[in-house]
C-alpha cells in the first residue's frame, strides 16, 4: 500500500485551525505529516479520533504528536494523552508561520486529526477564582485546555478534616492533581484520597489540575469527623487484659491508644476489624519516648483479625496505632503481660550441656532464647533443634563465638533439623534461637548439642592422609562438618590439590555446596585456598611451599553434607607471574601467547606506554569463540578511565595514557566460567585522538567549510565547535560511506548507529541526530531551530563497537537563508545517451543536499512505467545524490526517460526544482549473430537464432518462470514460452537474459568456470548476485586466476580453510571440498611437490576447480544452466 502522507516537509497532508483532515496509518509505526499555518502566542489542541470506517484506527495508546518548523526541524514532542477514544496535545507556537504536525502511531488504521483553540478559561488558577466549595454541596467546572488549573475557595477550621471528591472527568486516580493552598496562595500540601487536615483556621483553595484531561467535572468537600488523635495529645486509654472499640474514619487514618507496659515482658495485642470492606488494618508501636518502633500489618486469620506479639523493652507508657485505608469499625485488645522463660544475650544465657536437651519457647518476634555451651577445637559438633512451628514459622538457630559473630546456623528449612561445626579453638560459644514470624502464638522447642560421629578430625592428630599423585575419600557428615588431610611437600615444588564432588563424579557432596578447601602449614594457618563460602566443588587449589614438610589439607561445608574425593598431584608451572612484582613485558602491538593453566590462574604483564596514546587491549582464546569466559584489567598510575567496549569475539579494553611508563594489563578466568585454557592479548596502539571531547576542542564548523575528522577507537567522541544565531534554523549531516564522506559506517550496525548530538559548552544535550529514510538521506542528519545566540559543540560517534571507527565528513546548512531549489548539476548517464546497458543504475548530482519525494518514473518507449522484479523503480538519496535503480533488465534497443515531476526533488528549506526528465536508448540488439558480443530479441514461439562468435545473449520480456528450457547434446538450447506449441531454438548463445533475472547457458565457458571456482573456494552453491559479479568482470578480461587470487583473500575462504592453514592441510581440504573425498597418496604428494616449487595457492584452486573429476561432478547440478543476477 502506498503511503497517504510522507514524514517531511514535502508531505501532501494540510490541516486548517478549526478544521480536521483525514489519514490513514498505513504501517506499524508510519508517520503522516500536515502543514498547518500557526499564530505566535497562541495555544491550539490537536486531537486523533478513529475514523468511520471498519478499517479504523482504534487503539490509540501508542499515538504520538510532535510538532515541526517549516524547516522540518523538531519545534517540540508534544505530551500526548490518549484514551480509548483518541488522543490529544497542546502546542503554543512561539513564532507566526508554517509548521508541520506529525502524527505517528503502532497501530494502524484510519483516523481524523482536528486542530482547534481552547475555550476561555472558566476559572482561573489564583486567589482572584469566583470558584467556592462549601460542605456537600458539588461545584461544577471544566478543563478547556491540556494544562489547565481551576482554584475553589474553600474555609476550613483548626482540625477539620476536608475531604474532596470528583466526578466527571475528574475521577478519584485524578485525586493527585489536587493541591491545597492556604488564604495567601501559599502551598499546603497535596491531596490524593488521603483528606487534608486544616492547622489554622481561615479561607483555603483546592487547585484542580487537568493533567490531560479536557472536558466538564465536579468537586465535592466533606468534612469528615474523627473519633481518635494521631499523636500523643490522644486521650484514648488501653489497659492490659483489657479492649477498646474505634473506627478508620478516612483514608489513612491513624488512632492512637495509651497502654502501660512492663520491660521483659510480652503481650498479645489483638485488632479485629468490624466491616466487611477489606483492606488490612495495620498495627503501630511508640515507645514512652513518644519514637516508632514497630509496624506490623501481617498475620491475619480467617475472621480479618490482626496478631501482633510485642515484647517491652523498658517499663513505661507505650503508644498502640491503629493505621487503616478502609472506613470501618474495629475492637482493639491486649492481652496481660507474660514472663520471657529465656534470657535474649550471652550475658543472661542459660547453660546448655553436651548430651542434654532443653526445651523453650519463643514467645514473640522479638523474643531470642540464648543457651551457652562450651566446645573443643577440631571436633565436630552437631546440632539438633525440633519445634511444634508450621512450615510458615519455622525457627532460626545459629552458632555465635563471644563476639556475637555468626558461625552456623540453621535457617528456616523445616519443624526438626540439625546443622554442625567444627571450632577452631577451645572456648564458650553460644546458641541463639529466634523465630520472626512467631505473631500468633508460643512456639515450643527442644535443643540438643553433642558431639558428632567424624571420620577424620581438624587436627593435627587425627587427620587423614594424602600422597602425591593419589586420592583419598572423605565425608562432611553434616553442615559445618571440617576434615584435614596430612601431605607431605618439599620446598618449591608446585602442586595441584583438587576437590571432587557429586559433579565430578568422587563422590554426593552437592556442586550446589559452599565449601572450603584450603592448604594449612604445621601451625593450622592458612598458605592457600579457598575461603570458607566458596561455591561449588571441582576446585584447584596450586601451591608452592617455600618450606619442606607435612602440610595440612582441609575439607569443609558450611551447611551440606555429602562424600568427596580429595586428590594430590604436580602441578604445571605457571607461564607468566600473578602480580606486578612478577609482571611479564609485553610491547605495544605484538602479539603475546599466554594460558592459564587453572581457572583461578591470573597472568600480569607490564605494558610501557606513551602519554597522550589511546591503546586498545584485545584478549580472546586461541581456539574456539567462549572470550566471554575471560577477564581483562588494566590498571595505571593514578586514577585511569578503563572502558569497555563491546565486541563479538574477544575482549576490549580502551584507554589514554595519563602519563607515560609502565602500566599493568590481568588477564584472568570468569569465576563463573571455570575456564583455563590458551588466549591471546595484544595492546594496540591507536594514536592521538584529533579532537578532544570537551569545549577545547579545536574541531570548528562554518557552512563554508565542511569539517573531517575520524573516530579512532569505538568509543571516541569528537566535539566539533558551531556558531548558532538566534531564530535561525540549522541541519547538520554526518557523512560517511554510504555517501562517500569517509570510511564510517553511519548506516545500521549491530543495531546501531553512528550518530551525532548538539550540546551546550557544559554538556546539556539539546538535539539528537537520526537516520533519515531513503527518500531523506543516507547520513544520519540533525535539526536544530536556535533560541540563543552562541557556541554550541556537535559530539560526534560512533556506535560503541569495536570495528565501528573511520573518517567523517560534517557539513553544516543554514536552512532559513536559502530561497532557490536544488540545481542538477550532473548526470551518470547523459541525456540522449545511447548504447546504454540492460540493467543501468544512475546517479544525478545536486548542487546542495536534496530530499525526494514519491513519483519518480522510469517509463519506455511505448510510454508504459517500467515495473521491476520487486516492484516500481527504487529511488535513494544520499547526500547531493539521487540514485535511481530501475530494479529490472531493460530491453535492448529500447528508448528510457526518467521523469522528475515538479516538486519531487526540494533542499534542505523546502525549496523544489522544477519539472525534469531525460531520455536514453540501451544497446542495439542485432537480428544475426556477429562475431562479437551479440544481443538477440527471442519470443520463446518459434523462433531460430543463432548468436556466432562471441558472448551472445538472447532478450525475453517475461520473468524466468514463464518460460521452459532444454539442452541439446551440442549445446544448443530450446526456450519455449509456456503459452506457445513451440520454442525458439537456440545456437551459439551463451546467456539468456529476462526480466528478473539471468541464465547462463555457457557451463563450459565463463560462466561454469565462474560456478565451479565459487563452490571449490567456499564450498557452498554461489550466491545469484555475487555470481553475477564475477560472471562480469571475467567477462570483462579479468583472468579465472585472478578471481582465485581474490577468493583466496577474503573472510569466507579464511573461514573455510583457516587463516593460517599449512600446504598439507590446504591440499587435504581441497580434496575434501572440491572433490568430495579424501587425497589419494599420489595426488597428495605431487601437489604438495609443486606447492613448495613452482606453483601458486591461486593455481592450486583453479587446478581443482577445473579438474575433469569435479567439471563431471559439477555438470549434474549446472548442466542445463544456472539462474544468476547480472551485474552493471
Amino acid at each position: 500500500m502506498a503511503d497517504d502522507y510522507s514524514a517531511s516537509i514535502i508531505t501532501t497532508g494540510k490541516l486548517t485551525v478549526g478544521g480536521s483532515t483525514t489519514g490513514v496509518v498505513d504501517t506499524t509505526y508510519d508517520t503522516d505529516w500536515f502543514k498547518i499555518s500557526l499564530t505566535a502566542g497562541t495555544t491550539y489542541l490537536f486531537s486523533v479520533a478513529g475514523g468511520a470506517n471498519s478499517g479504523a484506527l482504534n487503539n490509540f495508546s501508542t499515538v504520538e504528536l510532535s510538532m515541526y518548523n517549516a524547516q522540518g526541524s523538531i519545534g517540540s514532542y508534544l505530551s500526548t494523552y490518549t484514551s480509548a477514544t483518541g488522543a490529544v496535545a497542546q502546542f503554543t507556537a512561539q513564532s507566526s508561520g508554517t509548521y508541520f504536525l506529525s502524527m505517528r502511531s503502532y497501530y494502524t488504521g484510519g483516523y481524523t486529526v482536528k486542530a482547534a483553540t481552547p475555550a476561555a478559561d472558566d476559572y482561573s488558577a489564583n486567589a482572584q477564582t469566583t470558584a467556592t466549595l462549601t460542605n456537600g454541596v458539588p461545584a461544577s467546572g471544566v478543563f478547556e485546555r491540556l494544562d489547565d488549573i481551576d482554584w475553589f475557595k474553600f474555609h476550613a477550621d483548626a482540625g477539620q478534616v476536608i475531604g474532596f471528591t470528583g466526578a466527571g472527568v475528574v475521577t478519584n486516580s485524578s485525586y493527585s492533581n489536587a493541591t491545597v493552598y492556604d488564604g495567601n496562595g501559599n502551598y499546603k500540601t497535596y491531596v490524593g484520597q488521603a483528606p487534608f487536615i486544616a492547622t489554622t483556621s481561615g479561607d483555603y483553595y483546592l487547585a484542580v489540575s487537568a493533567g490531560g484531561l479536557l472536558g466538564t467535572y465536579s468537586q465535592t468537600m466533606q468534612i469528615i469527623a474523627d473519633d481518635y488523635a494521631n499523636d500523643n495529645t490522644s486521650s484514648a486509654q488501653l489497659f492490659a487484659g483489657s479492649q477498646v472499640s474505634g473506627s478508620i474514619d478516612y483514608y489513612a487514618d491513624v488512632d492512637r491508644f495509651k497502654i502501660s507496659l512492663e520491660a521483659g515482658s510480652i503481650y498479645t495485642l489483638t485488632l479485629k476489624p468490624q466491616g466487611t470492606g477489606g483492606g488490612a488494618p495495620s498495627l503501630d508501636i511508640y515507645l514512652p519516648s513518644g519514637s516508632y518502633d514497630y509496624q506490623n500489618s501481617g498475620s491475619m486469620a480467617s475472621d480479618g483479625s490482626v496478631t501482633l506479639r510485642y515484647q517491652a523493652t523498658v517499663s513505661g507508657v507505650y503508644g498502640i496505632g491503629v493505621r487503616g485505608t478502609v472506613v470501618q469499625s474495629y475492637v482493639l485488645s491486649a492481652s496481660t503481660g507474660e514472663l520471657d522463660d529465656y534470657g535474649n544475650t550471652q550475658a543472661t544465657a542459660a547453660a546448655l550441656a553436651l548430651g542434654d536437651a532443653v526445651s523453650g519457647k519463643l514467645q514473640g518476634p522479638r523474643d531470642i532464647d540464648m543457651f551457652k555451651v562450651d566446645l573443643k577445637a577440631g571436633v565436630t559438633y552437631n546440632f539438633a533443634l525440633t519445634s511444634d512451628a508450621p512450615s510458615a514459622y519455622n525457627i532460626a538457630s545459629q552458632l555465635l563465638d563471644v563476639n556475637g559473630q555468626s558461625l552456623a546456623s540453621l535457617g528456616y528449612t523445616g519443624s526438626g533439623s540439625t546443622y554442625s561445626y567444627t571450632p577452631s579453638k577451645d572456648g564458650t560459644y553460644y546458641l541463639s534461637q529466634s523465630n520472626y514470624y512467631a505473631n500468633t502464638g508460643n512456639i515450643a522447642f527442644t535443643l540438643t548439642a553433642s558431639a558428632a560421629t567424624d571420620d577424620f578430625g581438624a587436627n593435627t592428630a587425627t587427620p587423614g592422609r594424602l600422597s602425591i599423585g593419589g586420592a583419598t575419600k572423605g565425608v562432611i557428615e553434616s553442615g559445618g562438618d571440617r576434615d584435614w588431610f596430612a601431605v607431605s611437600l618439599n620446598a618449591g615444588g608446585y602442586y595441584w590439590f583438587k576437590l571432587d564432588g557429586a559433579a565430578e563424579g568422587g563422590g554426593t557432596l552437592s556442586s550446589s555446596s559452599y565449601v572450603s578447601f584450603k592448604v594449612l602449614d604445621s601451625n593450622g594457618n592458612q598458605v592457600a585456598g579457598t575461603s570458607n563460602y566458596s561455591y561449588g566443588t571441582g576446585i584447584i587449589v596450586p601451591f608452592t611451599p617455600a618450606t619442606k614438610g607435612t602440610y595440612y589439607v582441609e575439607v569443609g561445608s558450611t551447611s551440606n553434607s555429602g562424600s568427596y574425593t580429595v586428590k594430590a598431584q604436580l602441578g604445571k608451572a605457571d607461564d607468566y607471574g600473578n602480580d606486578q612484582a612478577h609482571a611479564a613485558a609485553m610491547a605495544p602491538d605484538s602479539v603475546v601467547k599466554g594460558e592459564l593453566e587453572l581457572a583461578t590462574d591470573k597472568d600480569v604483564f607490564k605494558l610501557s606506554v606513551v602519554a597522550g596514546m589511546t591503546y586498545s587491549v584485545e584478549l580472546g582464546p586461541q581456539t574456539g569463540t567462549d572470550y566471554y569466559s575471560l577477564n581483562l584489567d588494566v590498571s595505571g598510575p593514578g586514577y585511569l578511565n578503563v572502558r569497555y567496549v563491546s565486541s563479538n569475539d574477544k575482549v576490549v579494553r580502551l584507554f589514554e595514557a595519563s602519563a607515560s611508563g609502565d602500566y599493568y594489563v590481568t588477564v584472568s578466568a570468569s569465576s563463573s566460567n571455570n575456564w583455563s585454557g590458551t588466549y591471546t592479548l595484544v595492546a594496540k596502539s591507536m594514536g592521538i585522538d584529533d579532537f578532544s571531547a570537551d569545549a577545547k576542542t579545536t574541531a570548528v564548523l562554518t557552512p563554508a567549510a565542511p569539517l573531517h575528522g575520524v573516530i579512532g577507537v569505538a568509543d571516541d567522541h569528537d566535539w566539533i565547535k558551531v556558531h548558532l544565531d538566534a531564530g535561525h534554523s540549522y541541519v547538520f549531516d554526518l557523512k560517511g560511506n554510504k555517501s562517500g564522506g569517509g570510511t564510517l559506517d553511519t548506516g545500521v550496525l549491530y543495531g546501531g548507529l553512528a550518530s551525532m548530538t548538539l550540546l551546550t559548552a557544559s554538556g546539556t544535550s539539546l538535539a539528537y541526530s537520526s537516520l533519515p529514510d531513503a527518500n531523506g538521506g543516507s547520513d544520519p542528519r540533525l535539526h536544530y531551530w536556535a533560541t540563543a545566540t552562541g557556541d554550541y559543540y556537535l559530539d560526534v560517534r560512533g556506535t560503541g563497537q569495536a570495528g565501528n571507527t573511520g573518517s567523517y565528513t560534517v557539513a553544516e546548512f543554514q536552512a532559513n537563508l536559502d530561497t532557490t531549489g536544488p540545481r542538477l548539476l550532473s548526470s551518470s548517464i547523459a541525456a540522449g545517451a545511447i548504447d546504454v546497458g540492460l540493467k543501468p543504475t544512475f546517479t544525478l548530482t545536486f548542487d546542495e543536499t536534496i530530499m525526494l519525494g514519491s513519483g519518480v518514473t522510469l517509463t519506455d518507449g511505448y510510454g508504459a512505467v517500467v515495473q521491476g522484479a520487486y516492484g516500481p523503480l527504487l529511488a535513494t538519496v544520499a547526500g547531493n545524490t539521487l540514485t535511481v535503480d530501475p530494479r529490472a533488465n531493460l530491453m535492448p534497443g529500447m528508448t528510457y526517460t526518467v521523469n522528475l515531476p515538479q516538486g519531487i526533488v526540494v533542499d534542505l528549506a523546502g525549496n523544489s526544482t522544477g519539472s525534469q526528465s531525460f531520455s536514453f536508448t540501451t544497446t542495439k540488439p542485432v537480428s544475426a549473430g556477429t562475431n562479437g558480443n551479440d544481443y538477440l530479441i527471442g519470443s520463446g514461439n518459434g523462433l531460430t537464432l543463432d548468436g556466432g562468435a562471441g558472448t551472445d545473449t538472447v532478450y525475453y520480456a517475461s520473468s524466468r518462470s514463464s518460460f521452459n528450457i532444454s539442452r541439446g547434446s551440442d549445446g544448443s538450447a530450446v526456450v519455449r514460452d509456456y503459452r506457445s506449441a513451440t520454442g525458439d531454438k537456440l545456437a551459439g548463445v551463451e546467456r539468456l537474459l529476462f526480466s528478473d533475472g539471468g541464465y547462463a547457458l555457457d557451463t563450459d565457458g565463463i560462466g561454469g568456470q565462474a560456478y565451479r571456482l565459487y563452490k571449490s573456494a567456499f564450498n557452498r552453491a554461489p550466491d545469484q548476485e555475487g555470481l553475477g559479479f564475477w560472471i562480469t568482470q571475467m567477462d570483462h578480461g579479468m583472468s579465472l586466476k585472478e578471481v582465485a587470487s581474490l577468493f583466496l583473500s577474503s573472510p569466507e575462504f579464511a573461514r573455510t580453510y583457516g587463516s593460517a592453514t599449512s600446504d598439507a592441510d590446504l591440499v587435504k581440504l581441497m580434496y575434501q571440498n572440491v572433490l568430495g573425498r579424501a587425497p589419494d597418496a599420489e595426488g597428495n604428494s605431487f601437489w604438495l611437490s609443486h606447492l613448495q616449487s613452482d606453483t601458486t595457492r591461486a593455481e592450486l584452486l583453479t587446478a581443482f576447480s577445473e579438474s575433469a573429476e569435479n567439471q563431471a561432478a559439477v555438470a549434474q547440478v549446472i548442466g542445463n544452466g544456472f539462474a544468476y543476477t547480472p551485474y552493471g
